[in-house]
């Protein structure tokens, strides 16, 4: 077909625009997955409708490798319909993927399907589409349904023009690799001696080139070295189109109103009992969730419909608590409560109703078929034990869980038996002091220093007084050498932590000298959680004897969660980094001496940060690219720097000297109060920094705050809020960091070597192109204030405080 042919297409079809009963109801039935193949057949529809009549569909982890001759010529045969199956021989191997994984999963793969506009297929479309309106569901394999997929068996037999390609070069995964050899050519790669067509990475793990594929064992991409060589390309591109920004992106359906997760237990309630469902499930669905459960006698009501539907899932809690009289439902509402809720991935929010009630009523007076009367004197005790039993229960009672419990290894154990018991017992008791620990957060850093570190601090207090959480703040700078003259948290700080959790706000590297600096004290009856920021993509091992003293990690990146969860066996929490500028921030071009009418791009950093991480040289040499030889361009270029370095005296000599010859190059080099510093950013009308890596870009992130333009590296902590919509991310390969480039060296390490000719381009294009930095900056304002406001990682906190220990909160308050 000539392109010339093609209708005029928009490239973006949006959810809200497609024709769906009932959208509101039709969004909560489905997980993302399940919600992405769900649309499928409304998706071709449209483009029909659109005036498109053949359209063909890839799934987003399938890469093409050359023009899909095949599919136009059976088109242009007569076919109006293309499936590929998932093998093209008989797998007899005795592990998955085989013949049996093709008979649950489907025959053929949808990863792919090419379509004609006729008759047929349209009627065709009309039935899957309603099949898929309630029924496209991931956890019926017993009922012969898998999403989307299953229903395509019937494809061939209702649709007399079904063209089944059977070309190998399609549909390579690793559910057919034992019949198709990949051989690397010159140009690309052949399957079994024709060109690969395009190759399905299904299951992958960004970032992890060890793993083939989540859904299998059998391959590996070490199995054949075109399978090792194909896969890491792949893994370049990943990494180069960004999929570690897209992937933290959360699910648009995926919180019910009050900002609190849907798990997928809460949707499979929702289709399979409560439909047809009266009002909006988004709102209504939780007070449903928290009703007592149809059930004899229930006391209390402590059986929620929630808490019975995780039980009717799990054969394990139908043996332990058979839920036929009222002491075995008080028995598993405690056992819900205590972690067991928890651990199945719920919520606090559907705990608290449960704990609520158990404090309600006295279990003591609870008989096997009898109703509760009194009122409790100690709930807390109950739960404690209940937790103690439970312990009894399970590792000394039972020699077979007992033997279970010796296989976890040791460093696992305590994150064992922390998620199997500790949020049970009100650990509020300072046994140092002799006080008892109040509900809220302790922050122990360095509140008055004038780095970043300091200053996220300073953020995170913000987040956490904006939503309302009591807190206080602990000194110990002893160990920064920067100047101490902030004072914003002067009023918080306290003597001693006096809270029920910790957060360190320290990185790794400082977590041992603080927690015994502050005194190990300060550990016990605690939750404690550090919030680290570090800049390469593997963590040092002489770290995790002190990150074995937290029982939780806050990654202030997705960047700084990979790191760390890939290092160690701490649970690795994303909790994004606040933004907060001042509303009234004056330009003053003059108190910098910025040229006037220029278009001024900023530079800053931190010589104490490493010029070899923050590679100023990279932005002078696009700078002279881009405007080195056209004097007469009215630009400037601000480089803003302070803290010291041996490097320190031959780089500003190069700056200087550039700024003598080019007075469009302006140095400041001082120690600027935070006022001053966002008076520089607000002077200036792009921030550029084409690093080697960052843990998060302050300075990056408050100019997106403020509205301005910014060039950034395409690279590690800054990805998660410089996109193509926010920003102008300059692509990058990665080198290997040398041994005095920054601290503890290990071998492996890489950084980013960005596209310097790139980001010259990007200069010149924004240079007196106000429109264009005027447009691109108010979407990176209204990205910062939707993710990274003060209020809105403050509601990212609450809901992770309620989830680790929001139940010994309500046991103190009742």
């Amino acid at each position: 077909m000539n392109s010339d042919a093609f209708p005029e297409f928009d490239a973006h079809i949006f959810f809200d625009e497609l024709d769906l009963p009932d959208r509101r109801a039709f969004s909560f039935r489905y997980d993302v997955m399940e919600l992405n193949t769900a649309i499928k057949p409304t998706i071709f529809r449209r483009l029909f409708a659109e005036g498109f009549d053949r359209v063909i569909y890839l799934d987003p982890d399938i890469l093409a490798y050359r023009r899909f001759d095949e599919i136009l010529e059976a088109f242009d045969e007569g076919a109006t319909s293309v499936l590929t199956p998932h093998a093209l021989a008989p797998n007899l191997h005795s592990e998955s993927p085989n013949d049996l994984t093709f008979m649950q999963a489907g025959i053929y793969n949808l990863g792919f399907l090419a379509l004609a506009k006729t008759d047929e297929t349209s009627a065709l479309l009309e039935w899957w589409e309603t099949r898929l309106r309630t029924q496209c569901v991931a956890n019926r394999l017993s009922d012969g349904i898998f999403v989307d997929q299953k229903f395509m068996d019937l494809w061939p037999a209702y649709c007399s023009g079904t063209h089944i390609l059977r070309d190998p070069a399609y549909n390579v995964a690793y559910w057919n690799l034992d019949t198709r050899t990949i051989k690397k050519t010159s140009e690309s790669y052949e399957v079994n001696g024709s060109p690969l067509a395009f190759f399905h990475f299904s299951g992958i793990i960004p970032g992890d080139h060890s793993v083939l594929s989540k859904h299998q064992q059998r391959w590996k991409p070490t199995s054949t070295k075109e399978l090792e060589k194909l896969l890491a390309d792949y893994h370049d591109q990943l990494g180069a189109y960004g999929a570690s920004r897209f992937s933290a992106m959360p699910y648009g359906f995926g919180t019910f109103s009050d900002g609190t997760h849907i798990p997928n237990l809460a949707r499979i309630v929702y289709r399979e009992k409560l439909e047809p469902f009266e009002g909006d499930p988004f709102i209504l669905m939780p007070d449903n969730l928290d009703r007592p459960a149809d059930i004899k006698p229930n006391p209390g009501g402590v059986v929620t419909q929630f808490a019975h539907a995780l039980w009717s899932t799990r054969r394990d809690l139908q043996s332990y608590f058979p839920l036929q009289e009222g002491r075995s439902q008080i028995n598993y509402a405690d056992w819900y409560i205590s972690g067991g809720a928890m651990t199945a991935g719920i919520p606090f929010r559907f705990t608290k109703t449960v704990a609520k009630r158990i404090s309600q009523i006295d279990t003591s007076r609870i008989g096997p078929h009898g109703t509760p009367d009194v009122p409790a004197k100690d709930a807390s005790m109950i739960v404690t034990r209940v937790a103690r039993r439970a312990y009894r229960t399970l590792v000394r009672a039972q020699p077979h869980i007992r033997w279970l419990y010796r296989m976890v290894p040791r460093t696992r154990r305590k994150q064992f038996l922390d998620a199997m018991f500790r949020r049970a017992w009100p650990a509020n008791f300072d046994s140092t002091t002799q006080t008892l620990l109040a509900p809220g957060v302790s922050l122990i850093g360095y509140p008055f220093s004038e780095t970043g570190v300091g200053e996220a601090m300073r953020t995170l207090a913000r987040s956490i007084e904006s939503a309302g959480i009591n807190y206080d703040v602990t000194n110990f700078d002893e160990q920064v050498l920067s100047s101490h003259r902030d004072t914003a948290l002067t009023h918080r700080v306290a003597a001693r932590p006096s809270k029920m959790v910790n957060v360190f706000c320290v990185n790794a590297d400082m977590l041992g000298s603080t927690i015994q600096g502050v005194g190990f004290g300060i550990l016990q009856n605690r939750y404690n959680i550090v919030r680290p920021f570090w800049e390469l993509p593997l963590i040092h091992p002489q770290w995790l004897t002190s990150l074995r003293d937290v029982d939780e990690i806050w990654a202030p990146t997705t960047f700084v969660r990979d790191a760390f969860t890939t290092g160690t066996d701490r649970p690795v929490v994303h909790i994004p980094v606040a933004i907060s500028i001042p509303p009234k921030i004056e330009a003053n071009r003059e108190r910098f001496q910025i040229p006037k009418k220029s278009t001024a791009f900023l530079f800053a950093f931190d010589f104490s940060s490493y010029p070899d991480r923050k590679n100023p040289d990279a932005v002078l040499q696009a700078y002279l690219r881009a405007f080195g030889q056209d004097r007469d361009r009215r630009v400037s270029l601000i480089i803003k720097t302070m803290g010291k370095s041996p490097h320190k005296r031959a780089i500003l000599n190069s700056i200087r000297a550039l700024a003598q010859t080019d007075k469009r190059v302006v140095l400041i080099d001082e120690v600027l109060t935070r006022a001053e510093t966002h008076c520089l950013t607000k002077s200036c009308d792009v921030f550029i920094s084409l690093h080697r890596s960052e843990g998060f870009g302050l300075g990056i992130a408050e100019a997106m705050a403020m509205g301005k333009a910014v060039i950034a590296t395409d690279f590690s902590g800054s990805k998660d809020f410089v996109s193509t919509q926010t920003g102008f991310p300059i692509p990058y390969r990665l080198i290997s960091v040398e041994p005095d480039q920054y601290p503890y060296f290990i071998e492996g390490q890489k950084w980013a070597d960005p596209d310097i000719d790139e980001g010259a381009r990007v200069m010149a294009q924004l240079a007196d192109n106000v429109e264009a930095i005027t447009t691109v900056g108010e979407r990176a304002r209204a990205y910062m204030g939707a993710v990274h406001s003060p209020e809105a990682v403050g509601k990212v906190i609450v809901n992770r405080l309620q989830d680790i220990q929001g139940y010994r909160n309500s046991i103190l308050k009742t």
